[in-house]
């Protein structure tokens, strides 16, 4: 089965083909050196309810610039290459069809921290909801034929979600559930 995935995690995403179909995406995120392991940067501030199995996550100094949408780089524990996970002014429905938001500066991210043990590693699991293909084509193809293809659909998803686990204490925690439509 050729799986939907988004063009920016084509060569990253590792798809769990069990809880994968034409609709729904799920995979781990893996680096091109096989490592697992990431820090995550991040630009929000992502409470957590202090709960068993629950990572808790430190204060952020500064607060995001209004407009910035949500952005998660992953840099990989084993050969520091850094990987774009979401970019909110890039990726999903709001980003690469409307441009609904500009791009937050990588300079602007934060480290993600478990307080449980303090590391900066984690694995991660993208879930993602597929636009629905001819949905997008007759939306954004029909309507805009210059500026999207009938392929362009997999890169205008309508839901994401991120969850890490902590690599030190296995904690999990749904770091990201964003709705992009």
């Amino acid at each position: 089965m050729n799986y939907p995935i988004p063009t920016h995690l084509k060569n990253i995403l590792s798809v769990d083909k069990s809880k994968t179909d034409n609709s729904n995406l799920n995979g781990r995120i893996k680096c091109d050196c096989g490592c697992e392991i990431f820090a995550v940067l991040q630009n929000e501030n992502r409470d957590c309810e202090n709960t068993e199995n629950i990572i808790e996550y430190s204060e952020i100094n500064g607060f995001t610039v209004a407009g910035d949408g949500s952005k998660v780089i992953a840099v990989c524990k084993n050969c520091q290459k850094k990987h774009l996970i979401f970019d909110e002014a890039a990726q999903g429905y709001n980003g690469f069809v409307c441009g609904d938001f500009k791009s937050a500066s990588d300079d602007s991210l934060v480290f993600l921290k478990c307080l449980k043990c303090n590391t900066s590693y984690f694995s991660m699991v993208l879930d993602i909801e597929i636009e629905d293909k001819e949905q997008f084509i007759e939306e954004c193809v029909t309507v805009y034929p210059d500026r999207f293809s009938p392929d362009d659909y997999v890169d205008s998803f309508d839901w994401i979600t991120i969850t890490v686990c902590c690599d030190n204490c296995k904690v999990k925690n749904e770091f990201l559930n964003l709705e992009l439509s």
